[in-house]
């Protein structure tokens, strides 16, 4: 039977690639005690509002994510279900606090607009965790979260990505495909899986193809043994992506744990599956649902 729960807390989103005009904004991870935790960068369109995220590992250090020239927001929040809901960002106190030795003449922490170009740009450091309450309302927004959004049960049950870890690979990929796997018109996209870095499960390329106008599905491409496989559960990623900020499809480079969220009837499902190395296929282990909200009332 499904659960409800009012909305899944924030998964960490590792993005398939941008367009080739997409240029790297980077920076430094910080958290308010001890070492970051796994954390979601985000980061605002303010010229398109439209919001780009990338995921870190726990302990990361610093981030890069890809985005299209224009003027920018960059934030963080913590990744995992029944996280508290609290934001470093890079505010008007980051470097202020970086050219001065007197930090405590840094006072304001409002958030700071960025504007990138065609090239890389560094320094955006996601430092400031102590943000006032009207901007963290701004933010809260901007991430569909409610004022005072109260996490269930259910969603404190989810799997989370942490249960599920994996070792990234670091050995040679394979040279070529799996013979006898389907291969049709998508051979030449698959084979190029295997000259990228796994993006999931530590040593699995996720790889974009075709299945008609408007539709997009995903093969597995193993980057250990060549195989490639075609799940069902990715075959036809859910369209209305207007009700997740973070698109149909949540996955990490260090987990083996997967989710696809699209609409069934009068609900927004989220589906938890879990990579099995041995036939190189994704197991269901959950799905959670909730009464579709503000964000899909007008998406059919």
């Amino acid at each position: 039977m499904l659960a409800s729960f009012p909305r899944l807390a924030a998964a960490l989103l590792l993005s398939l690639p941008l367009t080739a005009t997409a240029a790297p904004l980077s920076g430094r991870l910080a958290a308010p005690a001890g070492a970051a935790p796994a954390l979601t960068v985000y980061a605002w369109s303010l010229t398109r509002a439209h919001l780009y995220s990338v995921a870190t590992s726990a302990g990361q250090a610093t981030y890069t994510i890809d985005v299209p020239p224009g003027r920018y927001w960059l934030f963080a929040a913590p990744a995992e279900p029944g996280a508290p809901q609290v934001y470093g960002a890079h505010t008007e106190f980051v470097p202020c606090s970086r050219s001065t030795r007197e930090p405590h003449d840094c006072s304001s922490h409002g958030l700071r607009a960025i504007a990138s170009g065609a090239g890389p740009l560094g320094g955006i450091d996601l430092t400031d965790w102590h943000l006032d309450d009207a901007t963290t309302r701004e933010l809260d927004h901007l991430l569909g979260r409610a004022d005072g959004e109260v996490i269930d049960e259910a969603e404190l049950a989810a799997p989370k990505f942490s249960e599920y870890p994996a070792a990234a690979f670091s050995g040679p990929h394979a040279a070529t495909l799996l013979a006898g796997e389907p291969r049709s018109e998508h051979e030449s996209q698959l084979a190029a899986a295997l000259t990228l870095p796994p993006n999931f499960a530590g040593r699995v390329v996720l790889q974009r193809i075709g299945c008609g106008p408007g539709c997009e599905g995903i093969a597995l491409v193993d980057a250990v043994t060549g195989r490639v496989s075609f799940p069902p559960a990715l075959a036809e990623l859910p369209g209305g992506t207007a009700c997740s900020i973070r698109g149909p499809l949540v996955f990490r480079r260090d987990s083996r744990l997967l989710t696809v969220t699209g609409r069934d009837r009068n609900e927004l499902v989220t589906r938890y599956y879990v990579w099995d190395a041995d036939s190189g296929m994704l197991r269901p282990v959950a799905a959670l649902a909730s009464a579709l909200g503000e964000r899909c009332g007008q998406t059919h």
